[in-house]
């Protein structure tokens, strides 16, 4: 393998304590928890070791930030193709499992698949990467290589916050199939790895709440939740999102999808359109994470029972409301919570019809409650 990187592995060595989290499973030892951490270059690998220097587990430094190792392993193993081949194989043997005879899956989740700060997603014969370490950017091209050892794969793409990298055959466009609609995605143009595939079966589980309603898709990027509504007996679908560049893919969507006569989108901000006082009988809230970190979570908060009061107000009587927050800060009682207070300050009475969480294909790691981030609330509003 070319331009292979060839790290030595350094000793870091935690204070007296330190190492209960992680033994019990957890993947991050944060800088503050080491008496000893080597000043070395960002990605170099290293061993953690408990202050009387029994080994914890092998993992990368990273610079920047409150992590100070992200651990990939339990074992004093040799981190190089074979290893990352071995992660691949069996984080795709699952999903497979997940959905038989899919070519779209959510590849690799990070902690989840113990490659920690590594997400991936499979579109067809494409994947694309996305990670801020350094670590996985040295070694770019072998975890393409061992992307593209797998049938079907023709072309990877690597993002890292710089110019993108792309290995073997890369197109303008993609086309796929996922959970029944057929979709095109420019992988230049998406947001990260490209579709937000956490939502496919909350997707599916909204569709017998459709039927025979008029539904508003808020912050509906490429139109998925739009084109699932308009296939189940939808009458009319409003999606509405700020990125025009979005906009034209999902009316591309639902014309592929023979939904373009149901569907109409529009460039505004969900907040705008739901003020205009029209009524839905369904309403989709998909927004992107208002709170990126815990000091933003207060304001988040307030956001989000703001922008749910406005669909409370703006659903029929019967109405659906499904609701959703990708804020992992946000968790699933002070989620719960922001819709209690919004269905009281709406003067509407809500039942909660289902809580959901991601697909599959983004499994929570028990020992890592981080993993878990999506919610999506299903409720009935009389």
């Amino acid at each position: 393998m070319n331009d292979t990187p060839d790290y030595a592995v350094l000793a870091a060595v935690l204070k007296p304590k330190e190492e209960r989290r992680l033994l019990r499973g957890h993947l991050w030892a944060f800088r503050n928890e080491f008496q000893h951490l080597p000043e070395a270059p960002d990605g170099t690998l290293m061993d953690v070791f408990t202050s009387n220097r029994r080994f914890v587990g092998r993992g990368f430094y990273q610079v920047a930030g409150g992590i100070g190792v992200r651990l990939l392993s339990r074992h004093q193993e040799a981190i190089d193709e074979t290893f990352f081949a071995a992660r691949l194989n069996e984080a795709r043997a699952f999903r497979e499992q997940c959905f038989p005879g899919a070519r779209t899956y959510r590849w690799l989740y990070g902690e989840s698949d113990s490659l920690p700060g590594l997400v991936a997603d499979r579109y067809g014969a494409l994947v694309t990467m996305h990670t801020a370490c350094a670590f996985y950017a040295a070694w770019a091209e072998c975890l393409a290589s061992c992307f593209m050892h797998t049938d079907g794969v023709e072309g990877v793409i690597f993002r890292d916050g710089g110019a993108p990298r792309t290995f073997g055959a890369v197109s303008e466009s993609v086309g796929f199939e996922l959970e029944g609609l057929s979709l095109q995605l420019d992988p230049w143009a998406a947001q990260k790895t490209g579709l937000f595939l956490d939502q496919r079966w909350n997707r599916l589980a909204m569709t017998p709440y459709a039927v025979g309603r008029r539904v508003l898709d808020g912050h509906c990027y490429h139109g998925l939740w739009s084109c699932h509504a308009a296939k189940a007996g939808a009458v009319e679908v409003v999606g509405v999102d700020t990125s025009e560049t979005a906009l034209v893919t999902a009316r591309g969507n639902a014309e592929r999808n023979g939904v373009d006569a149901v569907c109409r989108f529009e460039c505004a901000g969900v907040e705008e359109v739901l003020a205009r006082g029209e009524m839905y009988g369904l309403i989709v809230l998909d927004p992107p994470a208002f709170a990126k970190t815990r000091a933003q979570l207060t304001k988040a908060l307030t956001r989000y029972t703001a922008l749910n009061k406005a669909a409370f107000e703006s659903l029929e009587p019967g109405g659906i409301l499904v609701t959703c927050s990708c804020s992992h800060f946000a968790d699933t009682e002070a989620f719960h919570e922001t819709i209690k207070r919004a269905a009281a300050a709406s003067g509407r009475r809500a039942w909660l019809l289902e809580m959901r969480g991601a697909a599959p294909d983004h499994p929570v790691l028990l020992s890592m409650p981080e993993t878990a981030y999506l919610k999506c609330a299903i409720l009935r509003v009389e």
